[in-house]
């Protein structure tokens, strides 16, 4: 955390190649977040574009008692709502790469089995609304605990906690309780 913040201090301080380091630290993660919301890679790529250059313009705003990622994700997280907002679509990604790592290549049906089942879970939070998923996202994607949700949020624990609940109840509804997300949730 300290690095970003003598990094943040850099561009300020007149170092423009200096937001490159931060731009190279959290591309990745950016982009695999904005995946997991439920974006094609393409797309979220632009996003995440949208959001370094947006973070770059505002990062005089940037609070240094907050981790340099929260405050990033909710750049990013706004730039991909505001998208859906203005596009007026609800994206759905049929298969997500990052979850590849999980299946067993050695298995066709263990991996079509659970190509199938993150397909309709991914189908499934499409039909949630955008903060449902973006919390969901955030807790079982990118495994951030409820206080850096919190953060990245930009809302109490407490919010996290009931979106979290009020999430999965209303995702186990859609599934039509077949217990598939029981492992999860």
């Amino acid at each position: 955390m300290e690095e970003d913040q003598e990094w943040v201090k850099q561009v300020l301080g007149g170092d423009p190649h200096a937001f490159a380091h931060l731009v190279n630290k959290y591309k990745n993660r950016v982009c695999s977040l904005l995946v997991r919301m439920g974006n094609s890679p393409e797309d979220a790529e632009d996003f995440a574009q949208t959001a370094f250059v947006n973070a770059y313009k505002s990062l005089q705003q940037y609070d240094a008692s907050r981790p340099f990622s929260a405050w990033l994700n909710k750049i990013a997280i706004n730039c991909c709502l505001q998208a859906w907002r203005t596009a007026q679509k609800n994206p759905i990604v049929p298969f997500q790469e990052s979850m590849k790592a999980h299946i067993n290549d050695e298995n066709p049906e263990s991996f079509y089995l659970a190509r199938e089942k993150q397909n309709e879970i991914f189908a499934v939070m499409g039909e949630l609304a955008s903060h449902y998923r973006i919390v969901l996202t955030l807790r079982y994607f990118e495994e951030l605990s409820y206080q850096e949700i919190a953060e990245t949020m930009q809302v109490p624990v407490t919010t996290v906690q009931v979106h979290l609940y009020r999430a999965k109840k209303k995702l186990r509804e859609l599934m039509g309780k077949r217990g598939e997300l029981h492992e999860m949730c």
